[in-house]
């Protein structure tokens, strides 16, 4: 007779308890028994709770390891370099979340802070905490990408200090330059109105690859991006600006002309230091 509202629950005996916990127990026997095929049998009655790897859908497989594109195919090896690359360039920004001090750019801050590190002056000499977020083949293009996941999830710094702009300068005309600097710096400033941004030159090389026009050409219009790069900077609020004596004459590169060798990342790190003590850069 089924149990209606007003019956009396009727409490089961010792027999009945040792009979189910003997079922129970024939039903787990049978899940570990049963084959791979039968558990994907489909049409087969789902259980309660699968065990793991029985039936993980792709979505959830990706969570413990497997790494899955949205449309189900398999995404890049885990042993590829590219794919190593950015996973630790993303942990390094993750543990970096609260620094006083960003240095944001191309590769000459990248190398610049691999300098640091290498040394042991990540933080060079100083009683604050740096930030190397450099990235190699960095363009005023992709700038705001590579730094919104830290302007909206970490902690304001003191100062950004921003080196960018010479890979750009082989391949985009001065005139659109000009307007991706001038709305790349009023984004930074109203997002972290409260940080003095600086502005590093970007430095002479002694070859500019794939350039179409001459080295003078080249070092006309470098000159010119650095004076508006100053100008937007300087107009935006609390500032500075970082000029370097290192040019194509001196032995500060590395064979390529572009990169600076050991010589010219220290020199570079210096000019970094000197920035951040005149504008009295201390830890909170």
């Amino acid at each position: 007779m089924p149990r209606g509202r007003g019956c009396r629950r009727r409490v089961p005996s010792q027999h009945s308890h040792n009979l189910r916990h003997r079922q129970l127990n024939d039903v787990q026997s049978a899940r570990q028994t049963r084959s791979p095929a039968a558990r994907n049998t489909r049409g087969a009655q789902p259980d309660a709770e699968f065990s793991r790897g029985d039936e993980i859908p792709p979505h959830r497989r990706s969570a413990r390891g497997e790494q899955t594109c949205t449309n189900g195919q398999p995404a890049q090896s885990r042993g590829s370099k590219r794919s190593i690359d950015e996973l630790g360039e993303a942990e390094n920004r993750l543990l970096q979340g609260d620094a006083d001090v960003w240095v944001l750019g191309d590769s000459i801050p990248f190398w610049a802070g691999k300098r640091a590190q290498d040394t042991g002056k990540e933080n060079l000499r100083l009683r604050c905490n740096i930030a190397w977020w450099g990235e190699r083949g960095l363009r005023w293009t992709r700038f705001r990408r590579s730094v919104e996941a830290q302007v909206l999830l970490s902690t304001p710094p003191s100062v950004i200090i921003i080196n960018l702009g010479g890979n750009d300068l082989v391949s985009l005309p001065l005139v659109t330059l000009k307007e991706l600097i001038k709305s790349e710096i009023n984004y930074l400033r109203e997002a972290l109105p409260d940080a003095i941004i600086i502005w590093f030159d970007i430095i002479q090389r002694q070859t500019w690859s794939g350039a179409t026009s001459g080295w003078v050409a080249m070092e006309k219009k470098r000159k010119r991006i650095n004076g508006i790069g100053r100008y937007f900077v300087g107009s935006s609020g609390k500032s500075d600006v970082i000029k370097t004596d290192i040019d194509a004459k001196t032995g500060f590169f590395r064979p390529d002309g572009v990169h600076l060798n050991d010589v010219g990342l220290e020199f570079y790190l210096d000019y970094l230091r000197d920035a951040l003590i005149r504008n009295n850069i201390l830890c909170r």
